[in-house]
């Protein structure tokens, strides 16, 4: 190759890696997007039960590992593989008195905000909530050693995650 052709060649490839990047300059953080008391179409009731009327989807407005106190979710979120989050979940259940579980990949989705990012859901409801790759229930079309996260940053999923890998998750009653 040429002196000429690779810079021509670095040049495109500079450009190519700068496009679409443009979209997140362009966005407000949803912390900044959203107003204090804006929750949209979600409703929230006094037990941190955040009810989705888009969707039915009633989800447990902290972290798991965090407890609603006074209206603040308080303590340390916990960080699990896909088994143990999902076992966290039934234990969760038990203590409760209610059916609680993983939220699939579509589930997460339906939190996605697109006119905001870092992260792209609504940190007015749901105010704990990290930029992460969050557990999903979902399997992967990719082996039983890979499972289905939601990266919160953009709220795109990823179905190639280690199911020993420690992250973050949301719970969702059944």
């Amino acid at each position: 190759m040429t002196r000429l052709h690779f810079e021509r060649w670095a040049l495109a490839a500079a450009a190519l890696s700068l496009v679409g990047c443009e979209r997140y300059f362009e966005q407000p953080s949803c912390h900044d997007h959203f107003q204090a008391g804006e929750i949209q179409h979600y409703v929230i009731d006094d037990r941190g039960v955040v009810l989705d009327q888009s969707t039915g989807t009633r989800w447990f407005q902290c972290q798991a590992g965090e407890q609603l106190v006074a209206g603040q979710c308080v303590g340390r979120a916990l960080e699990l593989s896909q088994a143990d989050a999902q076992q966290y979940a039934k234990e969760f259940s038990e203590a409760s008195g209610r059916t609680w579980r993983l939220p699939t990949v579509r589930e997460m989705a339906s939190l996605k905000q697109d006119q905001c990012h870092k992260p792209a859901i609504n940190t007015r409801v749901f105010p704990s909530i990290q930029i992460n790759n969050y557990w999903t229930s979902s399997t992967s079309p990719n082996g039983r050693v890979f499972g289905c996260t939601s990266y919160t940053f953009n709220g795109h999923d990823f179905c190639r995650e280690p199911v020993g890998n420690a992250r973050p998750f949301l719970l969702v009653l059944d």
